[in-house]
Parts: C-alpha cells; sequence; structure tokens
C-alpha cells in the first residue's frame, strides 16, 4: 500500500475500489466465451476407404440450447466485468456465477441422452469409418469458463 492509498481524500468522499486488471479480464474472457458458442462444439466424422474420403458434419453451440447459455453467461460476465471496471470489483468478483453456469451447460451437453443416437460410434472394417468427436469449441467454451471463475475469484479475493 502506498501513502496516498492510507490516507482519505480531501472531501472525505472514499476512493472506488474499481477492478483493475481482473475485472478487465472478465470482461475480455465473457466476451471470448459468448463467441464460442458460434464455434463447433461436436462433430460426425464418417471415412470411407473405397473412396479414400472424409465427411464431417459438425454442430455449433447454438444449435443446442447449451450454447445459447453459454452465449449468455459470456454476455453476463462480460457486463459484470464492465460494471467492475466502472464501479466496484466487487461486481467483477460476481461473474463466478456465469462461468459456474456455463460449465455446467458445457458437462449437460456431452450427457444430454436424447442426442445418443447421434454420438453412435460404428466401423464396417475396409469400407466406412463413422464416429464423433469434441471439437475445438466446446474446450474453447470450457477454458473461457474457467478463466472466468479464477478471474472473478481474484476479483474477490482483492476487494479485502
Amino acid at each position: 500500500m502506498t501513502v496516498a492509498e492510507l490516507t482519505p481524500p480531501p472531501d472525505g468522499t472514499p476512493r472506488p475500489h474499481t477492478g483493475g486488471l481482473p475485472a478487465a479480464g472478465v470482461t475480455v474472457t465473457g466476451l471470448a466465451m459468448a463467441v464460442t458458442a458460434l464455434l463447433p462444439w461436436a462433430g460426425v466424422t464418417a471415412k470411407t476407404a473405397l473412396l479414400d474420403a472424409e465427411l464431417t458434419h459438425s454442430v455449433r453451440g447454438v444449435d443446442y440450447g447449451a450454447g445459447w447459455f453459454v452465449m449468455g453467461a459470456g454476455i453476463a460476465a462480460m457486463l459484470l466485468g464492465l460494471l467492475g471496471l466502472r464501479r466496484d470489483r466487487l461486481y467483477a468478483g460476481f461473474a463466478i456465477l456465469p462461468g459456474a453456469v456455463a460449465a455446467f451447460a458445457l458437462a449437460m451437453f456431452l450427457t444430454d441422452p436424447r442426442e445418443l443416437a447421434d454420438r453412435l460410434d460404428f466401423r464396417i472394417p475396409g469400407l466406412l469409418d463413422v464416429h464423433p468427436a469434441i471439437q475445438y469449441g466446446w474446450f474453447a467454451a470450457l477454458l473461457t469458463s474457467i478463466v472466468v471463475a479464477a478471474l472473478a475469484a481474484t476479483a474477490f479475493l482483492r476487494q479485502s
């Protein structure tokens, strides 16, 4: 702490605890989390040895409900980060909730029983190989939800 932080301002009003780096990080990462809902999350790849070809069908996050939850959580985290920058870093700390909602939605995307038929894996040796895969958008969404939660926790810890 510096001497300037310890002395009260001349007009007697308390200094605001603006968020600084954690709030800025929550803002940027929240925006990135919202964008990851537009990326491919899963796909089915079919390879055929007969034609030596590969066909992939990808599913974006917003094609299912979980992607909309992640996008909404990213926007909420971004807005809380902006409030943390402008007012009090406590707002940025509350972004831990949208980060948790996004992580929960991502877990539900993987365990959705309605999509079991789309995730079947089968193979005809020497002719056809079909398999599902989790793609980079899902991993990016998970990473950003973890980073938002970590930065929000940092903003909470720096509050005291």
